[in-house]
């Protein structure tokens, strides 16, 4: 029998697919959870359970309310094609059909005929459905279990035999495929090949052959070759071993020594930071003492400058005061010099002996001018003294 294609709906956790089998071995590999037991339970139920069985209930689809449906093509012989379709459930239905090119198909039965003419094709030692004393639920035979054996029980073939299959067809079909082989040539020279090699181990009587060159003797002086170089090895092992026990204690003594080794390093390294750290303490006080003299010296320049800005601050206050004073004696020169004028002018109006008067006058205001001119060198002196001499005030 030879798989063509397989369509699966609404089966179990399978929505929908549709397999083509090539020549040859075809396998299914996949992640777990993925269906491929499903796969192998649906071939089963559509070459073996009527669609009618209750036995199709775990297999309802997990997203729909439809019915599971199985569709295989499948090969038998030469020009000889079957297609099988099943809808399970109390509505289902089966349909068999054959086809000698693999396109065109007829029917052959429908209903509950269609088991019973799979189980005629297949020869699985099964008998027909139905009766009083047939079996509930899904059949088994020895070559249904070898064939299509659940995941959860693949030790099942192990537990069944032909003398339990109701019918013979199952020991007819592998009887019929053992004459089969027994002429192919292939199967010829291994069955050869492997009765010369029962020969060279045991007599016609199936006793064993121990004499020189047997199959018995050879594998009795491998055997004790093998226990001399068992032994031999042994005896390399227990050297080794020795050998083993001072290697390892060596090299607990190396991990002891690189631990302490380790451990001075890290000291080192500390010792080091801390010889770093000092020194860049030693920096910084130093750094610290120069900048606290700037900053004294900037203290001390801040109270300098103060006293500077007093200083210019009491000249400019002076000088402010001395062009005041100059600005006074100019008027009053000016003053006097107006009054001389007027005085000559009332002299001479006056008609008076113009030297005498104008000698009074003049020596008045002369003496007020001299007066008023002190007072400007004076100022003046007092301001030349405030941009010249600023210490003397």
């Amino acid at each position: 029998m030879k798989l063509h294609r397989l369509r699966i709906t609404s089966f179990a956790a399978i929505g929908n697919v549709d397999v083509e089998f090539g020549p040859g071995l075809n396998v299914l590999y996949g992640p777990n959870d993925l269906g491929k037991s499903t796969v192998v339970a649906a071939i089963r139920l559509g070459l073996l359970l009527p669609h009618t069985s209750t036995h199709c209930d775990q297999y309802v689809g997990w997203t729909g309310a439809d019915d599971p449906i199985v569709e295989m093509t499948f090969q038998t012989e030469e020009q000889r094609i079957w297609r099988i379709k099943k809808q399970f459930g109390k509505s289902g239905s089966s349909l068999l059909q054959e086809s000698k090119n693999g396109q065109d198909f007829d029917d052959v039965e429908r209903g509950r005929k269609v088991d019973a003419k799979l189980r005629e094709i297949l020869r699985w030692g099964i008998p027909e459905p139905g009766g009083s004393g047939g079996a509930k639920g899904l059949p088994t035979s020895f070559l249904a279990t070898a064939l299509l054996s659940p995941q959860d029980d693949v030790s099942a073939v192990l537990r069944e035999s032909l003398q339990g299959d109701p019918t013979g067809s199952g020991k007819e079909q592998i009887a019929a495929a053992l004459q089969a082989v027994a002429q192919d040539p292939l199967f010829l020279a291994l069955l050869r090949n492997t009765q010369a090699q029962r020969d060279k181990a045991y007599t016609d009587k199936g006793a064993k052959k121990t004499a020189k060159g047997s199959v018995f003797k050879d594998a009795a002086e491998r055997l004790n070759e093998t226990r001399e170089e068992k032994d031999k090895l042994h005896r390399i092992v227990a050297e080794s071993e020795g050998a083993e026990r001072q290697l390892r204690d060596l090299t607990d003594r190396r991990a002891q020594r690189q631990e302490t080794l380790a451990a001075a390093a890290a000291v080192v390294a500390s010792l080091e930071q801390l010889a770093s750290q000092a020194t860049c303490r030693s920096v910084a006080a130093e750094q610290v003492r120069i900048a606290q003299e700037e900053v004294a010296r900037i203290r001390r320049t801040g109270t300098e400058v103060e006293i500077g800005e007093r200083k210019v601050a009491e000249l400019v206050r002076k000088i402010t005061e001395a062009e005041q004073a100059l600005q006074v004696a100019r008027d009053e020169q000016g003053k006097a010099a107006a009054a001389l004028d007027a005085a000559d002018e009332a002299a001479r109006a006056e008609g008076s002996d113009p030297g005498v008067t104008d000698t009074v006058v003049r020596q008045q205001l002369e003496l007020r001018r001299s007066a008023a001119d002190q007072a400007a060198r004076e100022a003046q002196q007092r301001i030349r003294c405030c941009f010249g001499c600023p210490e003397a005030y």
